[in-house]
C-alpha cells in the first residue's frame, strides 16, 4: 500500500521533463544500444493505444479522445528503433508507418510529424542559455509556451494535449493535501476532486475512466483519504484501507495485498531491530576498546556488522 501511494504521488512533470530533454538532446546524438524504457508515463493516468495498431478511419478522432497520445507515441516509436537504425533512419521508418495507416487522416499525421521534427530541431538550437539551471516547473512552462508559439493552440493540443492534461491533473492532486481540502469531509473532498478531474481532462475524461489502472485509482482514493486515516485508530484505519482494496482489486487480491504488507512490515521491524542491536554493539565495542588503531576499529565494527546484520 505504502509503495503504491508513494509511486502515484511522484510528480509526473519530472518524468515528462526528463523525456522532453531526452527527445531534444540525447536521442539523435547518442542513440541507445538497446530498447529504451519509458515505464510509468506509458500508463499514467491510463494506457494509450499504439498508432500502428489503429484500424480507425479517423485516427485524429482517437487522438482527440485521448485514446492515442501522439507525443508519447513518438517516444515509443523511437524506442522501437533503438539499436537498429540512426535518427534519420528512424524518422524514415516512422514516415513509412504513417503512410501505411488506414483511413483519411494519414496525410495530416504526416504533416504533423514533419512539423514536429522542425520544432525539435529549432528547440535544440534555441533553448535559453540558462535552461539547465531552471527548475523542472520552469522548463515545462517554457516548453508549453514554445509549443504554442510554433504550432499554434490547436495543433499543440493535438500533439501534447494528453501529456499536458496528465501533468495538470497531477498538480491538482497535490493541492488536495493542503489544509483547504484536508479539513473538508472526505465525501466532499472526493466530490470536488472528481469535478476538477473532469474539468482538467475535458475530452480525455471518458478514456481516463475507461482505462485507468486499478492501482492508480486506489492510490488516488487513498491519497484523498489520508487526512482522515491519520486521525483514525489503527483498527478503523485498517478497516477503511481494506474496504478500498476490495473496491478496486476484489476480495482475493485485497487479502493477498494485506498479507504482503504484513510480511513487509515484519521485515522492516526485523531490519530495524538488527540495526538497533548493531548500533548498541558498536557503541559498546568502541567504549571497551579505546586504544585501537583506526584500521582496527574499522575492522572490528565491520565484523560486528556482518555478524549482526549480515552481508
Amino acid at each position: 500500500m505504502i509503495e503504491i501511494l508513494k509511486r502515484y504521488r511522484i510528480p509526473l512533470f519530472l518524468v515528462v521533463v526528463a523525456i522532453i530533454i531526452y527527445r531534444l538532446f540525447f536521442y539523435g546524438q547518442n542513440a541507445p544500444a538497446g530498447k529504451a524504457q519509458t515505464a510509468g508515463i506509458e500508463r499514467f493516468p491510463y494506457p494509450t493505444d499504439r498508432l500502428s495498431e489503429s484500424h480507425s478511419d479517423y485516427i485524429l478522432a482517437e487522438v482527440q479522445a485521448g485514446r492515442i497520445d501522439l507525443a508519447l507515441e513518438l517516444v515509443r516509436l523511437r524506442r522501437d528503433c533503438a539499436g537498429e537504425v540512426d535518427e534519420q533512419g528512424c524518422n524514415e521508418r516512422i514516415r513509412k508507418m504513417i503512410q501505411n495507416l488506414p483511413g483519411k487522416d494519414k496525410q495530416r499525421l504526416g504533416e504533423i510529424f514533419e512539423q514536429y521534427l522542425q520544432f525539435e530541431a529549432k528547440m535544440r538550437q534555441n533553448l535559453p542559455e540558462n535552461f539547465a539551471s531552471l527548475s523542472n516547473q520552469e522548463k515545462y512552462r517554457l516548453m508549453k509556451k514554445a509549443r504554442r508559439d510554433f504550432f499554434g493552440e490547436d495543433t499543440a493540443k493535438l500533439i501534447f494535449g494528453v501529456e499536458e492534461a496528465r501533468v495538470a491533473l497531477t498538480e491538482e492532486q497535490a493541492k488536495f493535501n493542503s489544509p483547504e481540502y484536508a479539513n473538508l469531509p472526505v465525501e466532499e473532498r472526493l466530490r470536488l476532486y472528481e469535478e476538477r478531474k473532469k474539468e482538467i481532462l475535458g475530452g480525455y475524461h471518458q478514456a481516463h475512466i475507461e482505462r485507468e489502472p486499478a492501482d492508480i485509482k486506489y492510490g488516488t482514493d487513498l491519497m484523498l483519504h489520508q487526512s482522515d486515516l491519520a486521525k483514525m485508530p489503527e483498527s478503523e484505519r485498517k478497516r477503511v484501507e481494506s474496504e478500498l482494496r476490495v473496491k478496486y482489486f476484489g476480495a482475493a487480491q485485497a487479502q493477498k495485498m494485506e498479507q504482503e504488507e504484513k510480511q513487509l512490515s515484519q521485515q522492516d521491524s526485523e531490519a530495524i531491530a538488527k540495526m538497533d542491536q548493531f548500533l548498541a554493539a558498536e557503541r559498546e565495542y568502541l567504549k571497551n576498546n579505546p586504544n585501537l588503531s583506526e584500521e582496527q576499529r574499522r575492522s572490528g565494527v565491520e565484523d560486528l556488522r556482518k555478524r549482526i546484520i549480515g552481508k
